[in-house]
């Protein structure tokens, strides 16, 4: 809250901002977006490295398929996006696996 306050009033064009992820883990991203989805400044998020660096690592490595490289960002990217959504609707934020990661909701 300190933060949006901060850039409105600092910056009187400021449209939105988002959350960056820096590489962190899916559990801290959940907490920070149920922390963010309730500033109205706050319109998403940009998370890349989270989405697609492990993928990408063992991808290069030879150890994952390009079908599967696809599979896990993508599964990865859905869940990402079912925290948001569950942050933004103040909803929990679901399910998770053993690794304590999303794991994506039909809707």
């Amino acid at each position: 809250a300190k933060a949006c306050d901060a850039i409105t009033a600092h910056d009187p064009h400021v449209r939105g901002v988002v959350v960056l992820g820096l590489d962190a883990p899916e559990a801290e991203l959940a907490q920070s977006f149920a922390l963010a989805a309730r500033q109205p400044l706050v319109k998403g998020f940009a998370v890349g490295r989270t989405i697609f660096a492990d993928a990408a690592r063992a991808w290069m490595t030879g150890a994952m398929s390009d079908q599967d490289a696809v599979a896990e960002m993508a599964r990865r990217f859905a869940g990402l996006c079912a925290t948001w959504d569950a942050a933004r609707q103040g909803a929990p934020s679901g399910a998770r696996d053993g690794a304590g990661r999303m794991i994506p909701q039909e809707v």
